[in-house]
């Protein structure tokens, strides 16, 4: 008779960690963690007590404890790769960037998630390091190919971030780098391999990046607020993802806000898309060399995104080339917080 498998034991910690989500008291994580004696515990639950442990430190913003904990549970779990991406970004909060893409190379795809690999190729492109950000990006596109359905459903219960957002950070770094011819190639191969995505918008996307002409875009931008607003979805990402275009294509800088003003946002839309707009008029500033209102807004803005936007979100609004001239104030920023 053949033997059943034995069941896989629950990851305690890893449980503790997700009723105390669902009930509304993270708050009293860490107590409930020291219940624990990390010294008797064994493989992913160890793994899971330190890296929680660390993340209650990070989340409060003490990165001296963070730094510590995570330096801690590393020494006890050599091998962790979610330990080695946390102390990496303890290391990018110091701004001691190449010990931070060091641990960074140590924590890799899948042994990390998408989001916290997604992550790492933030803070790659945040110091200017585009070809970490294109290197750490591409185990998470070759997924694609292999499960070759691109439907956002399928995506998501597999734990995958939506193609268009991993392509999104792709374009970036290849626009970054200059290479739109290797981003044409990227998505000629996804639509010779993959289904069930919408790859003529994409295209139109790619022609925008390629060539700077962006009215075929907005056309399509155009056709996808009606047919959003008429079946009653969210309708503020499309919208103003048109008018920063629009925007930017207007002589008159009081007529460009007026246009970014004139968006109006619903409980169910984006909350950052506020910021969005913000950044957009920062940039409209800068186009009509005018800093003091540039000065004035970018103060506002980096109180609301002290890390400026991700690349995909930039380039998604074409707003990544001014997005460049930003990263510096955050560089000079992360320096004189150390």
């Amino acid at each position: 008779m053949k033997k059943s498998q034995p069941a896989l034991q629950e990851n305690r910690i890893d449980a503790l960690a997700n009723r105390m989500q669902k009930e509304g008291e993270l708050d009293q994580l860490e107590p409930e963690l020291l219940k624990y004696d990390p010294a008797s515990l064994q493989g992913a639950e160890k793994e899971s007590w330190y890296h929680l442990y660390g993340i209650v430190s990070f989340q409060a913003e003490n990165h001296p404890q963070a730094f510590e904990r995570f330096q801690e549970g590393l020494r006890q779990c050599p091998d962790s790769a979610v330990l080695a991406f946390a102390l990496g970004q303890e290391y990018e909060y110091k701004a001691e960037i190449q010990t931070m893409l060091e641990y960074f190379d140590r924590a890799k795809f899948p042994r990390i998630t998408a989001a916290y690999t997604l992550a790492k190729a933030r803070y790659a492109y945040l110091w200017n390091r585009n070809m970490k950000g294109l290197e750490y990006v591409q185990p998470v596109m070759d997924i694609y190919f292999r499960l070759k359905i691109l439907d956002s459903t399928f995506l998501y219960m597999r734990g995958m971030p939506f193609f268009e957002q991993t392509w999104a950070y792709m374009a970036a770094f290849h626009y970054l780098l200059g290479d739109t011819a290797g981003l044409k190639t990227l998505t000629d191969r996804a639509e010779r391999a993959c289904s069930d995505f919408d790859f003529p918008r994409l295209r139109l996307k790619l022609g925008a990046i390629e060539t700077g002409d962006h009215f075929p875009l907005k056309e399509r931008l155009t056709a996808d607020v009606a047919e959003a607003t008429q079946n009653g979805w969210p309708v503020g990402y499309l919208t103003l993802q048109l008018r920063v275009l629009e925007a930017q294509s207007e002589d008159d800088t009081v007529a460009a806000e007026r246009l970014l003003d004139a968006v109006e946002f619903a409980e169910n839309d984006f909350p950052w898309l506020d910021d969005m707009r913000m950044l957009a008029k920062c940039e409209l500033a800068n186009r009509a060399q005018d800093e003091a209102r540039e000065s004035e807004l970018l103060a506002e803005f980096f109180k609301r995104q002290p890390m400026i936007f991700e690349p995909d979100n930039a380039i998604n609004f074409n707003l990544l080339a001014y997005q460049e001239k930003l990263k510096g104030k955050y560089q000079k920023a992360r320096r004189e917080n150390n």
